[in-house]
């Protein structure tokens, strides 16, 4: 049997998971290899002689400094007429290497080429090439295969053909369900393809506006990606959450400059409605103006809110001080986050304030610990299954990263990061990682029971329509919520709030 493989399922593995093979266990044939001299036309010959898609060059000690693929020679040996007998391989390699050990998952093979839209990754074990992964060989694993879909939204060719692309995108989330991948890994790759769908419109709705004659940007600009959308914990496409920050310019050109990235603002997040992201009910896009300012008010934004944390500033905190720069010159976004990163952990007060904030709300649990639904109502026999738990769990992980200054937005590498810094013993993360990744999937399978019906979306699982072992799983993960609303208030003395 093959390496991963459990009993009872098929050869050929459409029944596999992405989480049960192991990147070594994908590869076909040992790799092909050239040097850096070699010329391009030896390469393109060992390419046809040995039918593969690509050559690995490697340096005199082996190690791989980069890939040649039959699109490489096309688009700069043969686009460019080039003479390929005396072009080294180094000319027209791609490199840097997109690389993975090989005990990576096949589920990370798949995050990296649709990531970096990419059809081969190369694994490397102690700086030696190990082999090579093609999109053609994880293909066999699943049909759900979101490498080819990503690609395709970035060739889109209007912003009308985008939604089809979009609803696309719901499909493949459906299949990677039925295939049992982790709730938290599909929004992973929900997150990457709702990326290329917010790229593609930032670059068409540019287009439009030069050709409308707006010009182009006047400076240096970042498009920034808030909340579960920073975080990469998307289920389907959640309300919008995000801003624009760009460059101070000089006094006389600020003017100028407001005005054509309000515009871009604006015109942007109507383009993105009509993809199917829904607009945020709070109004924190990057059309609202509060959102889409400059890099200093950006800054005293984000000081004031850990200086001053009254209600309304902590409420600013908890959506924006998960920040992903998107497009654009990211170093603005990423100076935000420094901000963030730098300056939280010592401001003891805000934190204190914010760990209250997740330890004050209510859990859905009776006397006895169960699950409690709504009484009466329109929601009757229903709970909201993001606000009672998730949310929790993502603020407390929230909390704790700004106190310790970690770097990562989610949730559950926010909780590994924690654990790693003594926070949490091993088995105390892992349930509560697991506990997020339950009520994680239960939201997605909901949602996308209720999208199947054509019904809107929503939160509102009826636990009387769980099969018993999700029903204990549900109750068992919002007692793990409880006991890290306990921690965190004993962590952060939130009893001092009065």
């Amino acid at each position: 049997m093959a390496a991963g493989m459990s009993a009872g399922e098929p050869e050929g593995g459409d029944r596999l998971s992405l989480f049960v093979r192991r990147a070594r266990d994908l590869v076909a044939r040992a790799p092909v290899t050239c040097e850096a001299d070699t010329p391009a036309s030896t390469v393109a010959r060992r390419l046809s002689a040995e039918r593969v898609g690509s050559v690995v060059v490697v340096n005199a000690e082996g190690a791989p400094v980069g890939i040649v693929t039959d699109r490489d020679l096309r688009g700069k040996v043969v686009a460019e007429a080039r003479d390929p007998r005396v072009t080294p391989a180094r000319a027209v390699m791609s490199a840097p290497l997109v690389t993975l050990p090989p005990d990576a998952f096949a589920f990370d093979v798949v995050l990296a080429m649709t990531r970096h839209e990419i059809h081969h990754v190369v694994l490397v074990e102690g700086g030696r090439l190990a082999g090579v992964v093609s999109s053609r060989d994880v293909l066999a694993l699943t049909a759900a295969h979101p490498v080819s879909l990503a690609r395709d939204i970035a060739r889109a060719p209007s912003l009308a053909a985008l939604p089809a692309y979009a609803a696309r995108v719901t499909g493949l989330v459906r299949r990677l369900v039925d295939e049992h991948v982790g709730a938290g890994d599909i929004g992973r790759i929900v997150a990457e393809l709702n990326d290329r769908l917010v790229l593609r419109t930032l670059d068409l709705v540019g287009e439009r506006l030069a050709a409308a004659g707006a010009g182009r940007p006047p400076g240096s600009w970042s498009w920034l990606a808030f909340g579960s959308e920073a975080r990469r914990e998307q289920t389907l496409r959640t309300d919008q959450d995000n801003g624009l920050v760009y460059a101070d310019g000089p006094e006389e050109a600020r003017a100028a400059a407001a005005a054509y990235y309000g515009r871009f603002g604006r015109e942007v997040i109507e383009a993105l409605v009509t993809v199917g992201f829904p607009r945020c009910p709070g109004d924190a896009m990057a059309s609202n103006p509060r959102w889409c300012q400059p890099l200093s008010v950006w800054s005293g934004y984000f000081r004031a809110w850990m200086a001053r944390p009254a209600p309304e500033e902590l409420l600013s905190a908890s959506v924006y001080f998960d920040l992903r720069p998107l497009a654009g010159d990211t170093s603005l976004g990423a100076r935000l986050a420094g901000i963030v990163r730098e300056e939280a952990p010592g401001q003891r007060l805000f934190l204190r304030l914010l760990a209250h904030d997740v330890v004050r709300r209510r859990l859905p649990l009776t006397v006895f610990r169960n699950i409690a639904v709504e009484p009466s109502g329109p929601r009757r026999g229903r709970v909201d299954v993001k606000a009672a738990g998730m949310l929790h769990l993502v603020g407390a992980a929230r909390v704790v990263a700004l106190e310790q200054g970690i770097a990562a937005t989610g949730t559950i590498d926010r909780f590994q990061a924690a654990a790693a810094a003594g926070l949490y013993g091993e088995a105390e993360a892992q349930e509560i990682i697991d506990a997020y990744q339950h009520l994680l999937r239960l939201r997605l399978v909901h949602q996308l029971e209720q999208a199947a019906r054509g019904e809107p979306v929503d939160n509102h699982v009826d636990p009387a329509r769980l099969s018993r072992a999700d029903a204990l799983l549900f109750r068992d993960a919002l007692r793990t919520v409880a006991r890290v609303q306990a921690g965190l208030a004993e962590r952060f003395a939130t009893d001092l709030v009065g």
